[in-house]
């Protein structure tokens, strides 16, 4: 027992000397020299304590925004240790020598200096002017690159081939995607792509990148190895800087507040991946059936006919499945073995599914023209499967039918002939019989209340006219119809709202926000929705309007990934609602 006592004193006495370790502090900057559009990173790290806590670098000329925080804990040979990361991005002003530091950290209680840091800031990468935008294409690897992975380097013409596009971004930048990624060769064809990307963040090299993922398909249109890449047009936001605070007041200095009222140009650029080498091979000549119409993929079919007891010369339809993976634009209605004794009509198509996977369904109406027909014969559709590498032909089996012959028809009635009218003769009235005589006989159409009749009949239709007329142009009026559209839309975005906050989707919460007031401010003002800016609201709108904070919050939450609260989210939803039906 005396042995355990003095175990577990000897254990406590270890882990005493690992947590009474002196606290060290440090800095690191990296990159230490960096250029005026760009951001570098600066580390404070703290050992050997259990709470820390560093103040906010100030430094003239810079700007110091947190990052987030890392933690790591040890235990190697009796000895505990433990430190945290703190991490600040960093930008200049203007171009110079700067000083960084000391720091003052707060860690357990006391407070402790890093060592002073110097920096060097060059001029921008980019040679364009902060007071207007510039169509010059920047390098990509001063803002960051793109890589397209296919699943296979090596396919058939036609065969859909999945593949990975991915866009790293650099940190300390804002970046606006204007277009959908496209293809760069003529030698390929874009089968599907995402609406939307998945963004993401990955580390590279020991770098930290926000990455936007998309997934789509591709099929080859040429045989041969040609290169495959794709690109993307974006905008670069630039910050303008804001001028000294006149006011001396802290506030206006803060980071967050210069996120926030910083006005942005916007710098376009040009992201493309490095080619990637694929090779497309030719179908095979070798058993290449004669009913092939160009589907390469994986297939099943399924045949059925209606009504199988019917009559010659009746329609019957056919209705045709073909479910599995692969081309289906080039999936054709499959074909009679034998169609002798049918008179056939073209088919109708649907298909559902997404992408590559789905169901292709074909109806068509044949009709027996032959009364020795016993059965619909078997009906042929072929493919060209690139796993198996062959051609594949599928067969439906037959489908009886049970034909019965037309009635003879009974030949019609022939009709009576008609009865001729016995005409009135004339009797003229006896002598000294009194004669009865219709003084006045006028026409129907000179009384009086059959006039007005028709004058209230004639005036209803006038006014119909004119009613019809004033809705048709207001229907047609071009204010009038993007007034009703942006109604519309204002309500989809609404709704969006709503789903995205019931399911946490900040996201789609963001992005359905901003559509609503540039869809809105964009109908109002006749302009393109897309290109409403934060500039352009401030300019437009009331400085106390209510919709400025909203979408600067949104371009803060979403630049910065700033998580959006619930309740935050339902304050923004209302104020958009009730701000722009003002603004009607």
């Amino acid at each position: 027992m005396r042995r355990v006592i003095l175990l577990l004193g000897l254990l406590c006495c270890l882990a005493a000397s690992g947590w009474a370790a002196e606290v060290q502090v440090k800095a690191e900057l990296n990159p230490a020299a960096f250029a005026v559009d760009q951001a570098a990173e600066l580390a404070i790290i703290v050992n050997g304590a259990s709470n820390a806590q560093p103040e906010l670098p100030v430094a003239d000329g810079l700007r110091f925004r947190q990052l987030g925080q890392s933690q790591q804990s040890v235990w190697n040979n009796g000895q505990f240790s433990s430190s945290v990361a703190f991490t600040f991005s960093v930008q200049a002003e203007k171009e110079g020598q700067y000083s960084i530091g000391p720091v003052k950290v707060r860690a357990d209680g006391k407070d402790y200096l890093t060592q002073p840091l110097r920096c060097t800031v060059g001029p921008a990468k980019g040679s364009f002017s902060a007071a207007a935008p510039d169509t010059a294409p920047l390098a990509a690897e001063d803002v960051g690159f793109m890589r397209i992975q296919p699943e296979k380097e090596t396919f058939h013409i036609g065969q859909i081939v999945p593949f990975t596009l991915k866009a790293y971004f650099k940190p300390g930048h804002r970046i606006h995607i204007k277009t959908e990624p496209r293809l760069t060769n003529e030698n390929f064809l874009l089968q599907s792509l995402d609406a939307q990307p998945i963004q993401q963040q990955e580390q590279v090299q020991g770098e930290l990148f926000t990455v936007l993922t998309w997934r789509g398909s591709i099929s080859a249109l040429k045989e041969g190895a040609a290169p495959l890449a794709m690109e993307v047009n974006a905008d670069l936001m630039l910050p303008t800087r804001r001028g000294s605070n006149s006011f001396d007041q802290p506030f206006m200095d803060d980071p967050l507040f210069d996120e926030l009222f910083s006005s942005y140009t916007r710098k376009e650029v040009k992201f493309a991946s490095p080619d990637k080498l694929v090779t497309a091979l030719p179908l095979p000549a070798k058993n290449r059936p004669a009913d092939f119409k160009g589907a390469v993929g994986t297939f099943s079919l399924a045949v059925a006919a209606a009504p199988a007891d019917g009559k010659l010369g009746e329609p019957i339809t056919l209705k045709m499945k073909i479910t599995g993976s692969g081309n289906f634009d080039r999936v054709q209605a499959p074909e009679l073995t034998d169609s002798a004794g049918w008179k056939v009509y073209p088919p109708a198509n649907s298909f559902s599914g997404k992408g590559s996977k789905g169901e292709k369904t074909f109806e068509q109406a044949i009709v027996p023209v032959s009364s020795s027909l016993k059965a619909v014969p078997p009906l042929r559709f072929s493919y060209f499967d690139p796993a198996a590498g062959d051609y594949i032909t599928l067969t439906s089996e037959p489908i009886p039918l049970r034909l019965h012959s037309a009635p003879e028809q009974a030949p019609a009635p022939q009709p009576a002939p008609p009865v001729q009218p016995k005409k009135r003769q004339f009797v003229p009235p006896a002598a000294g019989e009194p004669v009865q005589s219709v003084l006045h006989l006028q026409p129907l159409y000179r009384q009086r209340p059959f006039q007005l009749l028709i004058a209230g009949a004639a005036c209803c239709s006038v006014a119909g006219l004119l009613l019809d007329l004033r809705r048709k142009r207001l229907e047609h009026n071009p204010g009038t119809v993007r007034r009703r559209q942006a109604e519309r839309q204002l309500a989809r975005d609404c709704r969006a709202m709503r789903e995205a906050i019931v399911a946490g989707e900040q996201e789609q919460f963001r992005r359905h926000c901003r559509e609503a007031v540039q869809h809105w401010i964009g109908t109002l003002w006749g302009r393109n929705a897309a290109a409403i800016t934060m500039n352009d609201l401030r300019e437009g709108l009331p400085a106390d309007s209510p919709l400025l904070p909203v979408f600067a919050r949104l371009e803060a939450s979403g630049y910065a990934l700033e998580p959006l609260a619930e309740r935050e989210m339902e304050v923004m939803l209302q104020t958009v609602r009730q701000e722009l039906v003002k603004l009607a």
